[in-house]
């Protein structure tokens, strides 16, 4: 129970959560995490200070860089039980997004669950083979998981991914929800 607490505790604060959150796809550099939390560098700095106290990340010099990443397997697992039901408040069932499996050529590498931070892949033993368990946790337009996997046995059933999100953004006029959003945090001086 306390180990759990400790958890919450470091994801309970939205900076140190964006940090966590981008270092689900692996290790980072502070250069490459400050312009992902939309932070200042001394700000994700003192947060990653915290999150390393807390068992939280681990961090390594190399030359004048600090490179920081996930030291407790448990926080992915956390993260990947989010409800991802929804994207900008519309049902996610709706948009067909998904990762796609390709059985013959997937060579049973475990790429694509270790760099999905959403729980989308699990890895089937008895089959020595990825398996997507929960599509719709994916993001509407990621496809690192293709990207990433070396045999090229990932694929979506929309083929322009450009066009598709595009496609989505008029249709459900998230531009607009996207600007609202920055505004509001914008109010009452936050940091961002």
């Amino acid at each position: 129970m306390k180990e759990m607490l400790r958890i919450f505790k470091a994801l309970s604060d939205e900076t140190r959560l964006k940090i966590v959150e981008s270092l689900l796809d692996g290790e980072k550099c502070v250069c490459e995490i400050v312009p992902l939390t939309k932070r200042s560098q001394p700000t994700v700095s003192i947060q990653l200070a915290k999150l390393e106290n807390l068992g939280i990340v681990k961090s390594r010099r190399e030359g004048r860089s600090v490179y920081y990443r996930l030291a407790d397997p448990k926080v992915r697992k956390i993260l990947s039980k989010a409800d991802f039901s929804k994207w900008w408040g519309i049902d996610r069932k709706e948009m067909e997004w998904y990762p796609i499996i390709d059985e013959e050529k997937c060579t049973g590498c475990g790429m694509c669950v270790a760099i999905c931070g959403r729980g989308v892949f699990e890895f089937d033993a008895r089959k020595n083979k990825s398996e997507v368990r929960n599509p719709y946790n994916c993001m509407v337009g990621c496809d690192n998981c293709g990207v990433y996997c070396p045999a090229e046995a990932i694929s979506f059933p929309q083929k322009n991914r450009r066009e598709f999100v595009q496609s989505l953004l008029k249709k459900y006029g998230i531009v607009a929800k996207a600007r609202e959003n920055v505004m509001l945090s914008m109010e009452g001086g936050d940091e961002r």
